[in-house]
């Protein structure tokens, strides 16, 4: 294993040709051998029965392009347990709950905000996981987690959202990752706690400089 992160992104990863055949007991050189980092939009995430944490990522631009995150429990899994990296599966783990909540078992909760995620390469099974990327990449396990913006979610951050439920709570529709008020006052980066999270236009803040369509990148 290289643990010596690559930087990438979700649509990248998403774009990886599947492998023909899926081994057992082995990994798949070069995805599953690599540990890549991405800034992501953070979707949703549940408590699985596995005890995992299942948390949907998106690329910041396009909320439909997603893949799965699972952060393991490395004090009851056995596998993480045994890892040389399970206090970095634990310290992930732990930043992720005490940014945005411990999920539920019973459903998926929709979470807004974005975040750096650090993790394995791994070709899943398609069996209709909820956020499961086109070639079933994952970053499984995840070994380091940084919130970048965000919080837990008072709204759906699906595409089911009633149109302008976000405005009618104070939130401006052009960042919808966060919630920022739509002017006035003109407010600047230095003026919020988010950084990294998704602009559309008009971007009235004109928090998107360089309209990469990222606000707040520094």
């Amino acid at each position: 294993m290289n643990f010596t992160p690559v930087q990438s992104s979700v649509t990248e990863l998403r774009s990886l040709a599947p492998p023909p055949s899926l081994p057992q007991s082995s990994r798949i050189a070069p995805t599953e051998l690599t540990a890549f980092t991405v800034t992501a939009q953070l979707v949703e995430m549940k408590a699985e029965e596995d005890h995992d944490i299942h948390l949907v990522i998106a690329e910041p631009a396009d909320s439909t392009a997603t893949m799965i995150t699972e952060f393991p429990d490395a004090d009851n899994c056995s596998g993480a347990v045994a890892s040389a990296r399970a206090q970095e599966m634990r310290t992930a783990r732990e930043a992720l709950v005490a940014a945005f909540g411990q999920p539920s078992s019973s459903h998926f909760t929709s979470i807004n905000g974005s975040a750096s995620v650090t993790g394995v390469g791994f070709f899943d099974v398609l069996h209709g996981q909820t956020g499961v990327a086109p070639n079933g990449i994952e970053l499984h396990p995840v070994i380091g987690f940084t919130a970048l913006s965000g919080g837990a979610a008072s709204l759906p951050t699906t595409q089911s959202a009633a149109p302008g439920a976000r405005a009618s709570a104070g939130c401006d529709p052009a960042y919808p990752t966060v919630c920022i008020p739509p002017p006035p006052p003109d407010l600047d980066c230095k003026d919020i706690p988010f950084r990294r999270f998704t602009v559309l236009p008009p971007d009235p803040h004109r928090f998107d400089g360089d309209h990469d369509g990222i606000g707040c990148e520094t």
